[in-house]
């Protein structure tokens, strides 16, 4: 009979037990702070956040290292001797290179490939001064300054277009 007496109190004592182990297993749901060195979260996905602040990459600035969408650039020597340079960076990216000074045509993938670092130097804007932008574009080309006609179209990003003209 005492077994009898004794089997409930051990089927409230498993219960007790049971349940005691189940709140200290709990997780904890505290969300108030993170650690002071854990990365910066993104709040609609809960990813981390990539991006540096202050810090634009190419891809944010248009998928190019400079500020212009399209830049066609067209040099002018004695005895009909040219040098042509087109380039877009708008869509799949456009090039071409024609360069009778070196005896060199290239278009496409090879003309971008050939632009695309030229172009990175390139430090200009819509508001520079015309004969600098002219000075630099030469420089960065290896183009000789003794010309008859430099002509020169660039679309910035902001949609500015500019027109740098010289005939001698």
């Amino acid at each position: 009979m005492e077994w009898l007496e004794k089997k409930p109190m051990i089927a409230v004592m498993s219960i007790v037990l049971t349940a005691g182990i189940v709140a200290g297993c709990g997780t904890n749901n505290d969300l108030s702070a993170p650690p002071e060195n854990a990365p910066a979260q993104n709040q609609a996905t809960g990813t981390e956040d990539e991006t540096n602040q202050g810090t634009q990459t190419d891809e944010e600035q248009g998928g190019t290292g400079h500020s212009f969408t399209k830049f066609d650039l067209e040099v002018e020597y004695d005895k009909d001797v040219k040098y042509e340079a087109e380039y877009e960076s708008e869509g799949n990216g456009e090039a071409e290179i024609e360069d009778d000074l070196n005896e060199v045509s290239l278009k496409g993938d090879e003309a971008y490939t050939e632009l695309s670092p030229l172009m990175e130097q390139l430090n200009f804007d819509s508001s520079s001064d015309d004969q600098e932008v002219m000075t630099q574009v030469l420089e960065v080309f290896g183009l000789q300054d003794d010309y008859k006609e430099f002509e020169l179209e660039v679309t910035f990003e902001d949609g500015t277009k500019k027109k740098y003209e010289d005939k001698r």
